[in-house]
């Protein structure tokens, strides 16, 4: 049975009965922004016979089996395409005639996988998607971490939680690119099971948070946040605390605030004390103000009334938490922004890219559609600047 406490968080974490969807990674950064520049481009290149090419695709694929169906048709079809059953039917059986056809015909190192799920996360189609990639004549098609993420995330988006944990399974059992664990697809796994937050949700998190850890493979903050956030739902606070001990870092806005309502629950107020005087600490003028969401706070207040006042220290520690947030509403360090609105805000960027001599970065390269192609890059240690995280260029 869940702790009481349960139905405290459960309001302040209102993912379990929301009926609002949305990515977790940004378009741009899935590549989606690329793919959607790219297919104006085909488009105009084919002014005034798209029908035309349409027509004969059709053709193509419905009729002798001699006709071939080249690269280049397929890709202008994926960037042709419109949301409609016709042409989405099309997509599929050009793809299958594709499949078809000796392996030996293909030259060129043209990825398709990745730019087929950006067409149909821009469509909006995470059925069309999930049947692609699920087709027994596709096999090997989807074989790369892009592809996997791309509808890891449209599958998040829709609310198909139970999919994205058979999703990622399948990754592992795989080894999709030689790897079992890669982050940003770990972190949509997380995500999910927080989202769906149902006890067999609970429990697939809290089995891949001990696997990950027993290979020593260490999540992004943000998988670590939706952990914890998922054992807090399900009234399990000291193990939530436990994940949040993980990070370095105790500073960031949403695992300061984890923390806090781990705390609360635990009936551990002495210990809230320098998490707020961590955020009242000014070392600068350009120092970013921190802050903490209202209903955090709110939390807090209502665990400072319930609270006795035993003895002289825990006195002194309600009268200090209560200067301490008297202080940080003055200074306008409380925010109406919600735990859930910044566990679940979306993700603009993989860490911190450096950007090249032409203004771009090595991320939205490595998702650009430019011919698709699987571009090979040495990996990067980070020895000499652990705070960058892996970006997705580097698990492609």
């Amino acid at each position: 049975m869940f702790l009481k406490s349960t139905l405290v968080l459960t309001k302040a974490y209102p993912s379990a009965v929301s009926t609002a969807f949305r990515s977790l990674y940004s378009a741009a950064t899935l590549g989606v922004d690329g793919y959607a520049a790219y297919r104006e481009k085909t488009r105009t290149q084919h002014l005034h016979n798209v029908d035309n090419f349409k027509r004969k695709m059709r053709e193509f694929v419905s009729g002798s089996t001699t006709n071939m169906i080249f690269t280049e048709d397929l890709k202008n079809i994926i960037h042709l395409l419109d949301n409609t059953a016709e042409d989405k039917q099309l997509l599929k059986d050009t793809i299958a005639r594709y499949n078809r056809q000796g392996k030996e015909l293909r030259f060129g190192n043209y990825v398709f996988g990745p730019v087929i799920m950006r067409a149909c996360y821009h469509l909006g189609d995470h059925e069309l998607a999930l049947d692609l990639f699920q087709d027994a004549g596709n096999e090997g098609f989807f074989d790369q971490l892009s592809s996997y993420q791309i509808l890891s995330d449209l599958l998040y988006e829709h609310g198909r939680y139970r999919e994205v944990r058979e999703l990622f399974d399948s990754i592992k059992s795989r080894q999709v690119q030689g790897g079992r664990f890669p982050k940003h697809c770990i972190t949509l796994t997380f995500a999910a099971c927080y989202k769906e937050n149902t006890p067999e949700a609970f429990q697939y998190a809290m089995d891949l948070w001990k696997e990950v850890n027993s290979v020593g493979h260490v999540p992004m903050r943000k998988a670590t946040a939706f952990a914890a956030a998922s054992a807090l739902n399900n009234g399990k606070p000291e193990i939530a605390l436990e994940i949040l001990s993980t990070v370095t870092k105790g500073n960031y806005v949403t695992i300061r605030q984890l923390k806090t309502m781990c705390l609360c629950t635990l009936g551990r107020l002495d210990d809230l004390v320098p998490i707020f005087r961590g955020v009242l600490e000014v070392k600068g003028n350009f120092e970013k103000k921190q802050t903490f969401s209202r209903e955090v706070i709110q939390r807090v207040q209502e665990a400072l009334k319930q609270a006795p006042e035993s003895t002289a220290s825990a006195t002194t520690v309600k009268q200090d938490l209560e200067r301490m947030i008297e202080f940080l509403e003055t200074n306008g360090q409380i925010t109406d922004e919600t735990l859930e609105q910044l566990l679940c805000s979306e993700i603009v960027s993989t860490g911190q890219q450096q950007q090249r001599n032409d203004g771009k970065s090595n991320l939205s390269e490595s998702y650009n559609t430019r011919g698709g192609r699987q571009q090979q890059r040495p990996f990067r240690s980070n020895k000499g600047n652990p705070s960058i995280r892996p970006g997705l260029s580097d698990m492609n």
